[in-house]
């Protein structure tokens, strides 16, 4: 226990005095290490770095990185989490993307993802736009019928690819 209170930062002098007396930020820090102390098999973390030092945060990252359980974070701290995390999550517009590679990585993959999304985006819109105009062109034509209703079939069957919007 005084191990995990000294990594997030008290003293030991602040070991016998009651958990009232701590401000907001230090009785969040109390409450960390109560969750830590438990070794549950996951341990879901909002925002942990938020009442943080650095010296509490590394500390943090060097007992994350050796536990043994599963972690969930939730964090806006971009370094923390690429020093913790082996696993990025990403739930955007409604839909679950699973990368199995640290944060930074992640964002190198997702930018791999958009660009080829707007690449398979801008060559269906191509094909569609060619087949438009061929059936255009050719619907009056008796000898084209059958090529003009096989490409409108084809149009009505085409799975629409759509780009992602940046999600904020």
């Amino acid at each position: 226990v005084e191990q995990t209170l000294v990594g997030l930062g008290f003293d030991k002098k602040d070991m016998d005095r009651p958990v009232h007396e701590f401000s907001g930020g230090w009785q969040m820090r109390i409450e960390l290490a109560k969750i830590l102390l438990q070794r549950p098999d996951y341990i879901l973390l909002d925002e942990p770095t938020n009442h943080l030092d650095i010296d509490s945060i590394q500390w943090l990252e060097s007992f994350l990185a050796g536990y043994p359980g599963g972690i969930l974070i939730i964090s806006h701290d971009r370094a923390f989490l690429d020093r913790v995390t082996n696993r990025t999550i990403e739930l955007s517009l409604g839909k679950l993307y699973d990368y199995r590679v640290s944060y930074s990585k992640y964002v190198h993959l997702k930018e791999e993802r958009i660009a080829h999304q707007h690449a398979a985006y801008d060559n269906q819109q191509k094909l569609i736009q060619d087949t438009e105009q061929f059936i255009n062109r050719f619907r009056y034509k008796a000898t084209k019928a059958v090529q003009v209703q096989s490409r409108i079939k084809q149009l009505e069957k085409l799975d629409r690819i759509e780009v992602e919007k940046e999600d904020d």
